[in-house]
């Protein structure tokens, strides 16, 4: 069967096997950017589970301190108080702001829950109202 081409078909034929070394490094560049793109995607998503994790136990907290607050049964005293705890293995910082309302039996209690004492911005941010019992 081969005999029956002739020389110019048999020529056409080899020209058609195989890939020529521009169409490689072509194709290499194309899976090289895709590449790329799928580790800086991964990498972001690594990064937005940490900051993820980081918020949801900074509300923890937040509630913790809140519900402790309740659970205290008196009003906490007007003005700002800072302190620092240990919870799953780092330290947090938290802010307590307690003001006045318009009606005198009620405080706004603010709490701020940061990762550093001197940040700016805080994790999370919780408001509660409490009542004067007595």
């Amino acid at each position: 069967m081969r005999n029956n081409l002739s020389r110019s078909q048999r020529n056409v034929f080899k020209k058609q096997i195989g890939m020529t070394l521009i169409e490689v490094m072509i194709a290499l560049a194309i899976f090289a950017v895709a590449a790329l793109s799928i580790v800086n995607m991964a990498s972001e998503h690594i990064r937005s589970l940490s900051y993820l994790e980081q918020k949801n136990i900074a509300l923890w907290i937040a509630n913790n301190h809140l519900t402790q607050l309740h659970l205290d049964k008196k009003l906490p005293s007007l003005g700002t108080k800072t302190g620092k705890l240990e919870y799953a293995g780092a330290t947090w910082y938290w802010k307590q702001l307690t003001v006045k309302t318009l009606d005198p039996k009620f405080r706004s209690v603010n709490i701020n829950i940061l990762d550093k004492e001197e940040s700016e911005y805080s994790l999370a941010e919780l408001t509660t109202y409490m009542l004067d019992a007595s």
